[in-house]
């Protein structure tokens, strides 16, 4: 019996305490806004029966995001929009699984449906939605 405490306490209580601590630093991460940061230029806009970009529409378009939570949305260099905006993880409504979203304070939220170094593509959490594709 004391064999079993024994290899309970040295063993699955450490592995436990550090599943924990990787999991909440993980979890953190996921929340950074740091590979939003920065200024993304409108390439386009799709939809159902929508195609849209700066050749065919004549404007271009850029979305501003700060390391401190501010955002500018820009049509043709005119602030349109500005204010600020948080991450957030939510279950989308149409195929329900949990993606990362964008809260603006003066804007819809947008779905983000991927993000790197220089693409962002953010969406409508809804079935005839619209998806915004960005470039830095």
């Amino acid at each position: 019996m004391t064999t079993v405490k024994t290899l309970f306490t040295r063993l699955f209580l450490p592995a436990l305490f550090v599943t924990s601590i990787v999991s909440c630093d993980s979890r953190d991460d996921e929340l950074s806004n740091e590979q939003y940061v920065g200024a993304w230029d409108w390439v386009a806009t799709t939809g159902v029966n929508v195609n849209e970009n700066p050749t065919n529409t004549g404007k271009t378009a850029q979305l501003i995001l700060t390391p401190e939570g501010t955002y500018t949305i820009k049509e043709n260099d005119i602030v349109q929009s500005q204010g600020n905006y948080s991450l957030y993880k939510g279950v989308t409504s149409t195929d329900h699984v949990e993606k990362m979203y964008i809260d603006f304070s003066n804007d819809p939220d947008k779905m983000v449906n991927s993000v790197n170094a220089t693409d962002l593509s953010l969406g409508d959490d809804s079935v005839n939605g619209l998806t915004y594709h960005y470039k830095k």
